[in-house]
This record gives C-alpha cells, sequence and structure tokens, in this order.
C-alpha cells in the first residue's frame, strides 16, 4: 500500500484462526535460560479464535486472583515449584482501557521479606484469558538462605557509600522508622544524596542462595547516578547495584562526535515545510510558545514558530500550568503538572537565580534565541522549548496507555488512579557534564524523575571562545573554553586592556584577593586551587573588569569552568592552554578582546533538539510500564532501554517528507552539527529497512559479532539493535495500513500509530528483565489482545528478517547464548505448488528464470473481486527476496564466518522486468530470475504477501 499523507484508516477483517504459539515464559533472571510454553494449536484450554491466541480461555474472578491461581497452576512451566510462589503479593495491578488488558504485577516473597528482582507480570484479557506472562520467579527458595541484619539500615548506608566510593560529609541519621519484617527506614542524605535514602530489608539472590540484605536507593550528590544498592546485612558488602540514570557513555560517543560522513542512501535532505501537529481537541488556556514545534526533530528542520493552545485536553484536561484541577492556571512560569523546567547550570539540580521563565498572566512564552551566538544568551527560550517538549511527550505516551495508572509523571492525577507528585524536572544546559543527556528514574510511582540536558560545545571544530590580542593584521587568536557560571561571549565580544592581576596576596597573580583593575579591562589570572572560579570572576567583577580570561596551570587543554549562580555575576570568563597564556602574557600590555570563537559553529543546545527530549523521556516510560509502576526492572546485557526510547524519538517524529524506509534516519545529527537527520548519528549504524545501511540481526549482540568484529557497546549499541528491528516493523506496518502524519492519531488510524501502540502495549505485558526474545514475543500478545492477531504475521515476517524468528532462541539475558532464526512462526508459513517444502532442496540452473507458483486459493478472486492490479499489488514491500544458506544446515551463516553483515537479502528480479501473473482460481506465479554466479550455492526463496503470509522454499544451483 502506497503512503497516505492523510489518515488511512486501518483495514479491520475478522480475525482469522491464525494460532500463535506465545512464549509463555520470560528469562528468570540473568543466569536461568528461558523456557516456552507447550506449541499448541488451539490454545490450553481448546478453544478457537481469538482464545486460540493466548494461554487460556476465559476465568471468572478477580484479576490478582485469576493471575496468582494460573501461576501456582503451572509452577514448572517457570521454572519453580508450588512452594517457591506460596507467598505471591500484588506490587500493582491496573487495567489498560483501549484493550481492555489488565496487568498483574506479582512480587515474590520468602518468610515475609520480599526476593528482590523475582516478579511476575500476568496480563489478562477483559474476559479473564491469561494473555501472556512474563517473569524473573526465584526457584528453591528454602534451599539455601543465610545472613541476619546485624546492620542497621545507617550502618547500610555507610556500607553502600565506601562500595559506591562515595564522599559521606555526615553521619546517617534515622528520619523515619516503620514496622513489619521489611523495617523500612528512611535515613538522612549524609552529604551523599541529594534525596532522603529509603532502605528497607529482603532478600538478595546470588550464586550461593538467598542472602539477607539492605536495599538502598541513593540520589548521588556528586555526579548524575540514582543507585539502587543492595548491601549485606551481616557483613555490608554491595552484592548488587543498578543505577537508574540512563545516559550516554562518554567513552561511547567520543568516537561518534566528529563523525562527518556514513552509509549513502536515498534519504531526502531538502529543506521541507514541517507543519506543526495537535492533539484532536486542546485546552484553550491562551498559552504560547515560540519553539521548534512538533514534529521538528531540530532545528535543521525550520525556523521557531510560535503555537498556540498545545496541551491535550485528554492529557492535561486543565493545560500545562495547572496543578489544582480547577481552571486557570496556577503558575505563569515553566511549571505545571507534568513539567517543571528550568536552567540548572550550577549542576545542584535546582533552578539557577531568573532561570524559569515567565509568561505572564498571557502565558506567553516567547522569548528571543540567535543560534548564531552561544546557548548562554538565549537560556530562555531554551527552557521554553524544553517544557513544551516535555508536555508534548507526557500528553503523546498519555494517549497510548503511559497515564496514572501506569505510573506516569504528574503533580495531580485527577482522581484518575496512580500516585501523584512526580513532574519531571526538566533541567536546562545542566553543569553536571557535557556531550550528553540522561533521565532518572525513582522506582516507586510518585518518585520524581530528573531529565538533565547538556551543551554540545562542538570541539571537533575548536574550542568555542577565543581571545584576540590586537587588531588587524597583527592581530593573535587563542582558542579558549568557557564558563558555565557566567554570561557566553557574544561574536561581537568584550574589549579592554588585557591586565595580568597582581592581588599582591601569595600567588599574585591568582586573584583570590580582592586587588583594584583600570575601569574596562580584561583581567588575566591564574587558575589555582587557593579559591574557585567564581571567587576570581567575582574580584575581577568588582575591580571593574569586562571579561575574565583564565591561563590553565598545567599542560595540555584548557577546562570548561564551573562555579555558583548565586549571586550570578555579570562578566564572562573563559580558559586559555597553560602554552597560550604564557605567550599572551608576553605581548602584554596590549588591548584585547573576549569572543565567541567565529570560524566555528555556536554552541548547540540539548534542549533545541526534541529527538534527544523524547529519547530520554522514553527512559521513563519503559521504566515505569516494565514490570509495573513500583519496581524498576530492566536488566541484562540484552537490556533494549535504549532502544525503546530511540523508537520513541524517531517513530513520534516520523515524517514521509525526510523519512524513506530504505534510506538512513539517524540519531543525533544535529548534536554532530550535521545538517539533516539522514547519516549515522550517534548510532553504529543508521536506521534503515535496507540491511546494507543497517545490517543489524540478532546475533550481531554478540561479543565479536559486530562489523569487523568488533563488539556493539551496551547498553547503546545493543539497543541501537533492537530500535533497528521495531524502525522495520513500523515500516512494514505502514506498508499495510498507511500513514498519519498526526502521532496524535488513534492506534488504528495509521501503521506507525499502531507500531506505537503495539510497543506501549508490549512494555507493559513483557515483565520484568526481557531480552530480545522476550520483547518480540510480548509486541505479539499485544496485537493478539488488541487486534485479534490480525498483524501476527507482518510482526513475524518483521522480526524474522532480523534474525528474530520463530525458532530464535534467548538464552538468558546475557549476550552470547542466544541464537537467531530466520523463519516465520509455521501458521504464516505457505508451501508453493511447484517447488518441494523445506528441508528439501530444489534444484535450479543458475542463470535461468525459475517460475515461482503458489495458490491463494479459489475464494481469492471473489475476495479480491476480480481486480488483477491489486493482485499485482499483493506483495509486502521487499518481497520477494532471496538470502544465501549452508547447503547441508540450511542456516544463514556467511561462508567467511563474520557474523555481521550475514547474508543479506537480495531483492529478486524479474526478466524484462515483467510482473507477478495471477491465473484464475487464486493461482500466481512468480517468474524469479536467478543470478550465474550462484552457481554452487544454496539460497532460500521468500515471498510475502501484504498481509505478512510467507511461501518459502529452499534452492540448490547448479
Amino acid at each position: 500500500m502506497p503512503l497516505s499523507p492523510h489518515p488511512t484508516p486501518v483495514r479491520r477483517h475478522t480475525a482469522s484462526l491464525l494460532v500463535t504459539a506465545l512464549v509463555a515464559v520470560l528469562t528468570p533472571m540473568a543466569a536461568q535460560p528461558a523456557s516456552a510454553a507447550p506449541d499448541n494449536t488451539t490454545g490450553e484450554t481448546g478453544t478457537e479464535g481469538r482464545n486460540a491466541l493466548f494461554l487460556t480461555g476465559p476465568n471468572q474472578g478477580k484479576p490478582e486472583s485469576i493471575a496468582i491461581d494460573y501461576l501456582r497452576t503451572h509452577p514448572t512451566r517457570y521454572g519453580v515449584t508450588a512452594a517457591d510462589l506460596g507467598d505471591l503479593v500484588v506490587s500493582s495491578s491496573y487495567t489498560s482501557e483501549h484493550n481492555g488488558v489488565t496487568h498483574v504485577n506479582l512480587s515474590q516473597r520468602f518468610q515475609e521479606l520480599e526476593v528482590f528482582g523475582a516478579t511476575a507480570t500476568v496480563s489478562l484479557a477483559r474476559d479473564g484469558s491469561v494473555v501472556f506472562v512474563g517473569h524473573t520467579l526465584t526457584p528453591s527458595l528454602a534451599d539455601r538462605p543465610t545472613g541476619s541484619a546485624v546492620l542497621d539500615a545507617p550502618a547500610a548506608v555507610q556500607a553502600a557509600a565506601e562500595a559506591l566510593d562515595l564522599p559521606a560529609t555526615a553521619a546517617p541519621q534515622v528520619l523515619d522508622r516503620g514496622a513489619g519484617p521489611a523495617r523500612r527506614t528512611v535515613v538522612s542524605g549524609s552529604g551523599i544524596s541529594g534525596q532522603p535514602i529509603p532502605a528497607r530489608l529482603g532478600w538478595q539472590r546470588t550464586d550461593d542462595g538467598l542472602r539477607l540484605a539492605w536495599q538502598l536507593v541513593i540520589d548521588d550528590s556528586d555526579e548524575a547516578h540514582l543507585w539502587n544498592a543492595t548491601v549485606d546485612g551481616t557483613t555490608g558488602a554491595l552484592l548488587n547495584v543498578d543505577d537508574w540514570t540512563t545516559h550516554d557513555a562518554p567513552e561511547e560517543l567520543a568516537s561518534t562526535l566528529g563523525r562527518r560522513t556514513g552509509p549513502t542512501g536515498n534519504g531526502p535532505t531538502r529543506p521541507v515545510d514541517v507543519r506543526p501537529q495537535f492533539p484532536p481537541k486542546r485546552v484553550n488556556d491562551g498559552s504560547s510558545y515560540r519553539v521548534f514545534t512538533f514534529p521538528k526533530n531540530d532545528p535543521n528542520e525550520g525556523p521557531r514558530s510560535l503555537v498556540t493552545n498545545p496541551a491535550d485536553a485528554t492529557a492535561s484536561p486543565y493545560g500545562w500550568h495547572d496543578t489544582d484541577g480547577v481552571a486557570g492556571a496556577e503558575a505563569s512560569t515553566t511549571q505545571g503538572n507534568n513539567v517543571r523546567a528550568y536552567a540548572d547550570r550550577d549542576a545542584n539540580n535546582q533552578p539557577d537565580p531568573n532561570s524559569v521563565p515567565d509568561g505572564g498572566p498571557e502565558l506567553d512564552f516567547n522569548f528571543p534565541a540567535d543560534l548564531n551566538q552561544q546557548p548562554q544568551t538565549y537560556t530562555d527560550a531554551a527552557v521554553a522549548n524544553l517544557f513544551y517538549w516535555c508536555n508534548i511527550v507526557h500528553d503523546l505516551t498519555y494517549r497510548y496507555g503511559f497515564n496514572e495508572v501506569g505510573g506516569n509523571f504528574q503533580v495531580n492525577n485527577y482522581e484518575r488512579g496512580g500516585v501523584g507528585g512526580d513532574d519531571v524536572r526538566c533541567e536546562a544546559q545542566d553543569g553536571s557534564g557535557q556531550n550528553n543527556a540522561n533521565f532518572s528514574t525513582p522506582a516507586q510511582d510518585g518518585g520524581a524523575p530528573r531529565m538533565q540536558m547538556f551543551l554540545w560545545p562542538g570541539n571537533q571544530f575548536g574550542l568555542p571562545n577565543a581571545v584576540t590580542i590586537g587588531s588587524g593584521a597583527g592581530a593573535t587568536t587563542y582558542e579558549a573554553e568557557y564558563a558555565r557560571f557566567t554570561p557566553a561571549p557574544t561574536n561581537a565580544g568584550f574589549n579592554g586592556q588585557v591586565v595580568a592581576v597582581d592581588d599582591g596576596v601569595d600567588a599574585v597573580g591568582d586573584g583570590c584577593t580582592a586587588y583594584s583593575l583600570p575601569a574596562g579591562s580584561i583581567a588575566l589570572v591564574d587558575r589555582t586551587s587557593v579559591c574557585n572560579y567564581y571567587t576570581q570572576v567575582v574580584n575581577a567583577e568588582t575591580a571593574g573588569a569586562v571579561a575574565v580570561v583564565v591561563v590553565n596551570n598545567a599542560t595540555g587543554a584548557p577546562v570548561v569552568m564551573n562555579g555558583s549562580m548565586s549571586p550570578s555575576v555579570g562578566i564572562p570568563a573563559v580558559m586559555v592552554s597553560q602554552a597560550d597564556g604564557g605567550t599572551l602574557r608576553a605581548a602584554l600590555p596590549a588591548s584585547g578582546r573576549v569572543h565567541r570563537n567565529v570560524d566555528r559553529p555556536a554552541m548547540r543546545d540539548a534542549a533545541f533538539r526534541s529527538e534527544t527530549i523524547f529519547h530520554e523521556y522514553g527512559h521513563g516510560v519503559s521504566n515505569r510500564l516494565t514490570g509495573g509502576p513500583n519496581v524498576n526492572c530492566l536488566s541484562g546485557q540484552e537490556q533494549m532501554g535504549e532502544g525503546w526510547s530511540d523508537f520513541l524519538a524517531i517513530v513520534s517524529l516520523i515524517n514521509p517528507d525526510l523519512d524513506d524506509p530504505e534510506g538512513p534516519r539517524g540519531y543525533g545529527q544535529y548534536a554532530q552539527f550535521a545538517d539533516s537527520r539522514s547519516g549515522d548519528g550517534f548510532r553504529p549504524r543508521p536506521y534503515s529497512r535496507n540491511m546494507e545501511i543497517q545490517p543489524f540481526t540478532y546475533d550481531s549482540i554478540k561479543t565479536g559479532a559486530w562489523l569487523d568484529g568488533t563488539s556493539l557497546a551496551a547498553p547503546h549499541g545493543i539497543g541501537h539493535g533492537w530500535a533497528a528491528v521495531l524502525w522495520d516493523m513500523t515500516w512494514d506496518l505502514i506498508d499495510r495500513h498507511g500513514l498519519n502524519r498526526n502521532a496524535y492519531g488513534r492506534w488504528d488510524t495509521g501503521g506507525n500509530n499502531l507500531a506505537m501502540q503495539l510497543v506501549i502495549d508490549g512494555l507493559k505485558i513483557q515483565g520484568c528483565a526481557p531480552g530480545f526474545v522476550v520483547g518480540r514475543d510480548a509486541i505479539i500478545a499485544a496485537d493478539a489482545a488488541l487486534t485479534g492477531g490480525e498483524n501476527n504475521c507482518t510482526l513475524w515476517a518483521s522480526f524474522a528478517r532480523r534474525g528474530l524468528g520463530y525458532s530464535a532462541v534467548q538464552g538468558t539475558t546475557g549476550r552470547d547464548d542466544n541464537s537467531g532464526a530466520y523463519d516465520t512462526h509455521p501458521a504464516c508459513e505457505r508451501p508453493f505448488t511447484n517447488r518441494s517444502a523445506k528441508p528439501t532442496l530444489n534444484s535450479v540452473k543458475a542463470g535461468s528464470t525459475a517460475p515461482m507458483q503458489f495458490d491463494l486459493g479459489r475464494n481469492h478472486d471473489r475476495d479480491r473481486g476480480g481486480d488483477h492490479d491489486r493482485d499485482r499489488d499483493l506483495l509486502a514491500s521487499n518481497s520477494p527476496y532471496s538470502r544465501l544458506v549452508d547447503c547441508a544446515t540450511l542456516e544463514t551463516v556467511n561462508p567467511d564466518g563474520t557474523v555481521t553483515p550475514g547474508p543479506l537479502p537480495v531483492k529478486a528480479e524479474t526478466p524484462g522486468h515483467s510482473k507477478l501473473s495471477a491465473g484464475g482460481h487464486g493461482r500466481y506465479t512468480y517468474p524469479w530470475k536467478t543470478d550465474r554466479s550462484w552457481a554452487g550455492t544454496c539460497r532460500e526463496f521468500v515471498l510475502s504477501l501484504d498481509d505478512g503470509k510467507q511461501f518459502r522454499t529452499y534452492v540448490q544451483f547448479r
């Protein structure tokens, strides 16, 4: 089906009796393999139709009781015994309104204490049928439980601080202590945590059995980490630690920041008019924002524009500035029910002074921004843009099911369930880093998350600022780093006489003590450990300087300078290298200018990158929905969190004028100073259905299995592989159901909307610690619950092409015990009428035309109305194709031994560009023109229909 520029209704056929054997047992834990439910064709109850897609037929009773009874009735399917399931407690339970599925999230306990990480998610249809089970249940609980709570909670905090190398500055104090076996306690931050530290007792799984342990959540005061640490209750040893802050590792980004070119594709790069998208019904609160409007990816796709009343009346019924649920805004600033946006250049997790833009009573957030200047000159515009986009993601994901009962992020839940008080703190120009962004998600619904957006200096072009001595032909310019806490040097710069500071005390050039200068001077000071940068700049400003140049006191490049924002300083500061500082001093006395380095682009602000805002917010979505809203449980080397976040960004921002499924769609180009969304971006390869551009297959996650024998980095490289699979799936669904330019559309208005819905539903269904195979099965189960399995074969075809076929084996959630496969589900496979089915090899002369015949049945002509032009369009995109296989094993492997790229699908050709021919009574012939070079090899030939059903056979060429 060609793409439609307008919403195209999804074709709603009566659900066929396709049978899906859903994987019922997910990865129990990283160290244990997954196992599958019986591959039946009628469902456990022997029912036909829709329930054949589920694990059971209808059940009566409360969902929580059905879920627990089901597990206890089938313990061996989940690798446990009935005794191991003797104490299951409900951690959360809620129903998704659009499909009627109730998600019951259970925790496993032993001796009245939770077994950390031992969970099960049982999803039930409206009639009580068990749709899917995902779990990390622990077997043999009673075998070897050991340990005791010798340590109390404060001692456990001290032990964790030592193990994590956190500099405690105060003795931990108990702020609150609860009753019960878990001894829930709240401990003071003690200088290591920006928030009080919750602690509780429970069982930690180890190789030697269960150990009694304290679990603590520490909001790292020094760096961007939200630690979930478990320490032994007896010894204080660190047994387990997770970082609930997700961000790109600097070492992973280092190799991509300066990358300029990538594989060529046919993605358009021309300027287009990207028109704003709006929800069906908006809140008329009079608000307006000058921003890069949804769905612009970044400033590459057009200028900012003024958008009015963008809030979705369903997701944000009282607008974005409400908190009390009564008409009328409670705040005229960038603060409201869903988002609290501000700048945090001094990295104290609090708004900088005067960094919360005020739109006044009219809620008019219209602030200037010159992107040819440094970002600190347009902080208000950046914060307003960040506020707008964080709210956009809130409203959009709400429509697909990330709502109050699912654990979304709101101050006031408007009596719609869930726990409030957890709006997202969106921090622009954050001073805790650069060339990055991150998102911290507390595990408990009601815990407020934090998004930190950094600046991208673009040092691949040289340092962002400069100091010029002299003028005209004799001028000399020295590159300089920036300060986060001062105003930015402008293009025009700050002029004055450069004066070496002499404060007359100790190291006289450090400017740590008050001194005097000629008014309008540029102060030249030495970097020192005697005082901080803030003191140096304050002293210079007090002395009458218009700018400060700090000379590094060590060899190498100058560094970015941090300092307090309160009270603010009014003059810019930059740093030059030790060598340049020495040369500069030798040229004094001289006039000079501190300015932006105009020989290179200005720094870029992540608050203007909507795809990054989507990505980071997406971590909150995947963490809250997986396993339920009261647990964070994405773990293992197959962890796909980065993939879901990329998917959320690129599918929400999909644009048929810019995106071609066969061309390259990168991620992060704006931060790389590239001029379009086409190209590599930050990921190992751009996203594309063309496997020459994006060669990922499931086996690519193995150590040494990526290109040139390298390994995909975990989690970002591995996550990019999962996003590549989902990108293909999205376009396959678009081919079948059309494209809706408006991401706010219902799931049944476009293939892209449907893909978003299935992925969000899959997150709710999959349970804790999923790997790729489990993620696949959860999406297929989501389609079964939503459409009755209408897209079953389309989904299987999408997954199979990337090695996640029916026979794929996940093993654990480690990266090296999986096994890819390229077959579809047996219920989706059909035989050619003139070719033998597998495993028989059909002999064909290489270079000849091989007619491939198939039969769709006598009723096919009547069903299609005898429309032979339509018959020619019944094939899926890129169908048919063939792929090299081993003649002995029929496995898809490269003769040279490489895993990536594996044998790529080669689109089939016909002689003279002839077409698929339609005979009578539903009979068809595809004339496959083979290649002479294939002599002596074997290939699998795959012909996919537009509904995902596939005709497959193996051919040996003579």
